[in-house]
């Protein structure tokens, strides 16, 4: 009777560690997925921290000097009147943007925004050379309101 007793108690044993196994099992994997989620986060926010850029003017940026030269800025202005050129098949240009605190030579490869001509205001995301002039990377065209116009 004692080996009946004993033969009983042993099944369920293996049971209750098998279903403990289990847990730790899935404890682990819980584990790992948290620490996988918390990973990425962590890294989008360095990553947003890093690559967060505010746009200068033209004479921010030409006063910042060698300071800001190879580094990744963004710039606002006008695009001015006379200076735009067109390269090859239009995908790379050449303009002059401008505002109170001079002038800044831009070159551009990519999509044009449609609404790019002289007079409008834009922001160039890029790297400023040491010649002066400015390799954007990004060309954000400002839509003019519908309402300016309304409240003149």
């Amino acid at each position: 009777m004692a080996q009946r007793a004993i033969g009983q108690a042993f099944p369920q044993a293996a049971i209750g560690e098998g279903l403990a196994a289990r847990r730790r099992g899935k404890r682990r994997q819980l584990a790992i997925v948290a620490l996988v989620i918390l990973g990425a986060v962590g890294f989008l926010v360095y990553s947003g921290l890093r690559t967060n850029v505010y746009y200068q003017t033209v004479g921010e940026l030409r006063a910042g000097g060698s300071a800001v030269v190879g580094k990744q800025v963004r710039v606002a202005g006008v695009v001015t009147e006379d200076a735009i050129a067109r390269e090859g098949s239009g995908s790379i240009i050449h303009f002059t943007m401008a505002d109170g605190g001079g002038a800044l030579p831009v070159t551009y490869k990519g999509a044009v925004p449609d609404i790019f001509q002289p007079g409008i205001e834009v922001v160039v995301e890029g790297k400023y050379g040491a010649d002066g002039r400015f390799t954007a990377d990004t060309l954000l065209a400002k839509c003019p309101s519908k309402f300016e116009e309304a409240a003149k």
